[in-house]
């Protein structure tokens, strides 16, 4: 089975760097028309299932890449952004002015302490594994292709237990953005990754 994991689309906050977090924020038209033209790149691909983190840019971008296709696009909460608590919503550059703990998760993220609200690397890890091991590899023998439409913490999440990386690698490998797409081999019970983050616009 191939497991195709996408980064959502451009959203304003995107473009001036705030944290978004599990805050929902809807795509920018720049967004929709990167959307739009990975669709139209994708045509020839197939895809058996897609699932979407509920949070609308992921969703709406899920939807303009699965247009006219026919295929349900179902809902899972663990498909998530990674929880940033009380941060979300301010910008980096801010953040790095007043150096504030929060920064671990970008920087060191195996030193990150806990945070009232906010969720550790660690923690975006175990959650990835947990959805990958209850959800993706029993659907093995039942799909050949699965599409995600998710966020890119959660992606370096997955890749991190697909990888079997340690906490300090999260952020390792080439930048994910947005609408790029990272691709998985999943093959008895394993993960084979294929491709990081190709961008189709």
């Amino acid at each position: 089975m191939k497991l195709y994991m996408m980064r959502h689309g451009e959203t304003p906050w995107n473009k001036v760097r705030r944290i978004q977090g599990q805050s929902d924020v809807d795509l920018s038209e720049a967004g929709r028309e990167a959307a739009r033209l990975t669709r139209r790149a994708l045509k020839d691909f197939h895809f058996d299932a897609a699932y979407t983190s509920p949070l609308s840019r992921a969703r709406e971008t899920g939807e303009i890449i699965l247009e006219g296709r026919g295929i349900p696009l179902l809902e899972d909460e663990r498909l998530k952004e990674a929880n940033f608590g009380p941060y979300e919503g301010a910008h980096i550059n801010e953040l790095y002015e007043r150096e504030e703990p929060i920064l671990d998760f970008f920087d060191r993220p195996e030193q990150m302490a806990y945070i009232e609200g906010a969720e550790t690397p660690a923690q975006v890890v175990e959650r990835s594994r947990i959805f990958l091991e209850e959800f993706i590899l029993p659907m093995e023998k039942e799909a050949e292709s699965v599409i995600l439409f998710t966020h890119g913490a959660f992606i370096h999440g997955m890749l991190t237990n697909m990888y079997q990386r340690e906490i300090r690698d999260f952020w390792k490998g080439p930048k994910l953005k947005n609408c790029s797409i990272s691709t998985a081999e999943v093959r008895d019970g394993q993960f084979r990754i294929l491709s990081e983050a190709e961008v189709f616009y």
